[in-house]
């Protein structure tokens, strides 16, 4: 049996059907309280960090890799224009980097995409932020002793460096994993995967094949 109850609106009336035995509904749902079945969809956990900003290993735990302020020269990119990245970028980044503890970075970009950077630039910029730029271009003869040299100054001073290339992918992967040898003292096969493996379990991207490193290593640069 069913009870009948009119509802008034402004405009109508209608009538609800609603079940004689409502405690049948407290044992299972009915069919009109069932919940809304929607699609999962992916997304950032909260513990996501922006800017592809993690640690390269738990082996060196002062030693971050990150993307560089405004990604510049990105195909399809918004700055890949000299002068295109505004202060502003940097500063925000510069910020984040602060608030992590970050004191020093190691950056791989090449002097072309230097230039994206508007006045006063990239180096200065993060000097007046209290933080301490190494340029590194790894395509020039003698970049990985200097990189792995700015590492271990950070090291040795105790204070925690961030390594960048572009987006944070292929040069910092090989450049943390230089690190990792030298200062880990792991093979360069197993400096690769392993600075692989941990950016895949801390939500990060980074890219690194042995041969590669191997060959950062043999040649002093990329």
């Amino acid at each position: 049996t069913l009870l009948m109850f009119a509802v008034r609106s402004a405009s109508s009336v209608s009538l609800l059907r609603l079940p004689r035995n409502l405690a049948a509904c407290r044992r299972r749902p009915c069919a009109a309280a069932r919940p809304l079945q929607t699609r999962a969809v992916a997304s950032a956990g909260p513990d996501t960090m922006p800017f592809n900003f993690g640690g390269a290993s738990d082996k060196v735990p002062n030693v971050f890799g990150v993307e560089a302020p405004g990604v510049p020269m990105k195909p399809g990119g918004a700055y890949n224009d000299p002068g295109s990245v505004p202060a502003a970028v940097v500063e925000e980044w510069a910020a984040f980097l602060a608030a992590q503890g970050v004191t020093r970075t190691i950056c791989l970009l090449k002097p072309e995409e230097l230039e994206c950077y508007a006045a006063p630039g990239y180096a200065a910029i993060l000097q007046a932020k209290g933080i301490t730029p190494a340029l590194v271009d790894i395509f020039q003869p003698g970049a990985a002793d200097r990189l792995t040299a700015a590492a271990q100054a950070a090291e040795d001073a105790g204070e925690k460096v961030a390594v960048h290339c572009s987006g944070g992918e292929g040069r910092t992967g090989l450049a943390l994993g230089a690190v990792l040898v030298a200062q880990a003292g792991l093979s360069a096969g197993d400096a690769a995967a392993e600075v692989v493996a941990h950016a895949a379990a801390t939500g990060v991207v980074r890219k690194l094949k042995a041969e590669k490193l191997e060959a950062l290593l043999a040649n002093g640069q990329a």
